[in-house]
């Protein structure tokens, strides 16, 4: 009998554990792609040029909210030459937060790159959503 009550006790717990994996799954499934505008240089706002020339040195993830526009920001900091792009692989959200991962791609080859460091950065803007942003 106590073997019995044991066994029903771990398919219970198994159970359990199922569904709340499913459970933690669906929430993160949930986020839905964002419509977003990679900025120019030249068409930021002076106060986002202002922070990101203060911080380009540096690796860097931060956020701006103005004109009910939201600015993501992502730098990478010194690269030790020229030829580097950026790739945004995804911007998503849910009820909560809007993820972004974006990805650091090095020159393709030896001609690309240039004989000068480099700070590569990326600025994304989309509607401001009054939401936590998360960089994945």
């Amino acid at each position: 009998m106590g073997k019995k009550v044991s066994f029903f006790c771990l398919l219970v717990w198994l159970a359990a554990g199922i569904v709340g994996c499913s459970v933690a799954q669906g929430k993160t499934g949930d986020n839905r792609k964002v419509d977003y505008t990679v900025v120019k240089k030249e068409d930021l706002p002076a106060e986002v040029k202002k922070v990101i020339d203060s911080k380009k040195q540096e690796g860097f993830q931060m956020t701006y909210q103005g004109e009910g526009e939201l600015y993501i920001m992502k730098g990478y900091g010194i690269q030790s030459s020229g030829g580097y792009s950026i790739q945004v692989e995804y911007v998503t959200e849910n009820e909560e937060e809007v993820h972004v991962k974006t990805k650091l791609v090095g020159p393709a080859s030896r001609e690309e790159q240039k004989d000068t460091i480099s700070s590569p950065y990326l600025v994304v803007k989309m509607e401001d959503r009054d939401k936590k942003v998360i960089f994945d």
